[in-house]
């Protein structure tokens, strides 16, 4: 099987190589520029046409979203896995809709915050930041809320559901959002950073190639 993931450094993409790096899977990586906007160049666009990170070509196959890549990836191993086995199709189907809450409810609060003239054509952005203040609150006091009775999301045991709140937090005080409110998160970051797994998705997000 041949994987290439499409990503770009700093970008939630950084959770996928994170889960890659995890379950010991080889994989092309490719450095895509935000910040030039090569993610919506022609070129790009051929490959995904939806014009964002992270992209996995699984045997030249397109797979997009973070959620439908990560439990994809975990499918991929029957040793290691990123996500907590659970009896049951509902009980198992509880853990996606965690990485999916991430995804589509905490991660676009986040955006709000970082990058708010993604929901606005006007150059007065502060209510859009407003309210994503207003959701990051809600939304973080309910992950603090889980972190103060365990070292993880699910309790004793890592996964990838961790690496993606980590990216999704330290991602909004790069923003300028203070977490100063949320002293469970700087455990947890510690945690999460002591993994080898990040410590090798980072060298890959650093790398110049």
């Amino acid at each position: 099987m041949s994987l290439v993931l499409f990503y770009a450094p700093g970008a939630c993409s950084g959770v996928t190589i994170n889960a890659l790096e995890e379950l010991g899977l080889p994989c092309e990586y490719r450095k895509i520029s935000i910040a030039s906007g090569e993610q919506k160049s022609e070129q790009y666009l051929k490959v995904n046409p939806f014009g964002k990170v992270p992209a996995l070509l699984v045997d030249g196959k397109l797979l997009t979203e973070n959620p439908a890549i990560l439990i994809y990836l975990n499918s991929l191993s029957s040793t290691t896995k990123i996500l907590p086995e659970m009896k049951g199709a509902f009980q198992q189907s509880i853990v996606y809709s965690d990485l999916m809450w991430i995804s589509s409810t905490l991660h676009p609060s986040i955006r709000h915050v970082c990058i708010p003239s993604y929901y606005t054509l006007s150059t007065e952005v502060d209510e859009v930041v407003e309210r994503g203040k207003i959701a990051l609150k809600i939304n973080f006091d309910l992950v603090a809320q889980r972190l103060k009775n365990s070292d993880w999301w699910y309790g004793d045991e890592w996964s990838i559901a961790d690496t993606y709140l980590h990216w999704c937090y330290t991602r909004a005080e790069r923003g300028g959002y203070s977490l100063d409110a949320f002293p469970e998160f700087r455990a947890h970051q510690q945690r999460v950073e002591s993994r080898a797994s990040y410590q090798r998705r980072k060298l890959i997000e650093n790398s110049t190639l």
